[in-house]
């Protein structure tokens, strides 16, 4: 009795595919790479003339050394400003006139008496001369003026009626003072409306008789 060999059909289907999976694996494997042999060392070469061998060669030149800056001048110092000398004193300026008030006293009433005996330009005069005395003793205690000569050193000016005194002299216990001043007085030329003046240093003794200056009344 003959016994068929019959060759399952899931054998078979099972070997077809292991074959062709190894085939497919065979082909995706990298293919060896190929020996060249002992990869050769590439050595760039640079061929030199004589003339560029010598420059190579020669020993490498000291270093110049730079010579010493001068040093920078200084600048200048600044010259010295010249010194500086005070200005001419200012001339004082009072607001409020004396003259009349000493006038109107009753121990006046000589001087009143007198003034109306002179011209007009004298009495414009004793009347700033009279303002000069109240105005110094005024503004300073220590003057005690007692009389004032406007023409010490020089000629007193009038014009019109303001009187402009600049070599004029006062005393004070038993001394001679220089003095400037101006006055300026009414129209009618009897009353003083405006004054300023400057004391300045005493006369020196000897010049009083040759200034016309007297030692007393």
């Amino acid at each position: 009795m003959s016994v068929r060999n019959e060759a399952s059909p899931w054998g078979i289907s099972t070997s077809v595919l292991l074959h062709g999976l190894l085939a497919a694996s065979v082909m995706l494997l990298p293919s060896p790479k190929r020996s060249s042999g002992p990869e050769e060392e590439r050595v760039s070469v640079a061929i030199l003339t004589p003339q560029q061998f010598e420059v190579s060669t020669r020993p490498p030149a000291p270093p110049i050394e730079e010579a010493p800056r001068a040093p920078m001048p200084e600048a200048p110092a600044p010259a010295p400003s010249a010194p500086r000398f005070p200005a001419t004193p200012a001339m004082i300026r009072p607001t409020r006139m004396l003259s009349a008030k000493t006038l109107a006293d009753p121990r006046s009433k000589q001087a009143r008496a007198d003034l109306k005996t002179f011209a007009s330009d004298e009495r414009m005069v004793q009347l700033c001369n009279l303002e000069a005395m109240d105005q110094i003793r005024q503004w300073h205690a220590d003057f005690q003026p007692e009389r004032v000569v406007p023409y010490a050193t020089a000629e007193e000016k009038i014009t019109g009626t303001t009187i402009a005194a600049n070599g004029a002299a006062f005393r004070s216990r038993k001394n001679w003072y220089s003095l400037k001043f101006k006055c300026q007085l009414a129209k009618d030329g009897e009353s003083v409306i405006g004054f300023e003046f400057l004391v300045g240093d005493p006369v020196a003794r000897d010049k009083w008789d040759e200034l016309g200056l007297p030692a007393v009344h």
